[in-house]
């Protein structure tokens, strides 16, 4: 397993998408967009101090934990949004945290020790 600290901060993506990649040896869309969904929440909603990220591939599945110490936030109660049902009522925003649960293969939340535990596991082709 290699690991990455990082600050809460939207410019920290860069090098969290540069880690992934490097621990998978090819880009993949899902994963990136698993990742930055996840990232971008903690870093808006979280008011953490710090971010680390664990990532393990054992061909062909990749294990990402996401874990920090913010706020309380098992994202998996969340309520799935519903779809609008013309154009006018769409709304930026809301489906980060969906796509993600519909992209992962697995995902598991705990609260431990004041932190953030978010495991996501998904099938890499």
């Amino acid at each position: 397993m290699k690991t990455i600290s990082l600050q809460p901060e939207l410019n920290e993506l860069y090098r969290l998408n540069d880690f992934i990649i490097d621990n998978l040896k090819e880009e993949n869309l899902q994963v990136n967009l698993i990742a930055e969904e996840v990232f971008v929440n903690i870093v808006n909603y979280s008011n953490a101090d710090f971010i680390k990220v664990n990532v393990e591939f054992e061909t062909p599945t990749l294990t990402m934990e996401f874990i920090d110490n913010g706020i309380e936030f098992n994202p998996l109660l969340k309520e799935d949004p519903k779809a609008p049902e013309t154009i006018e009522e769409a709304q930026i925003g809301g489906w980060g945290i969906f796509l993600a649960k519909e992209m992962a293969d697995e995902i598991y939340y705990q609260h431990i020790n004041g932190e953030n535990h978010l495991k996501i596991i998904k099938k890499v082709e």
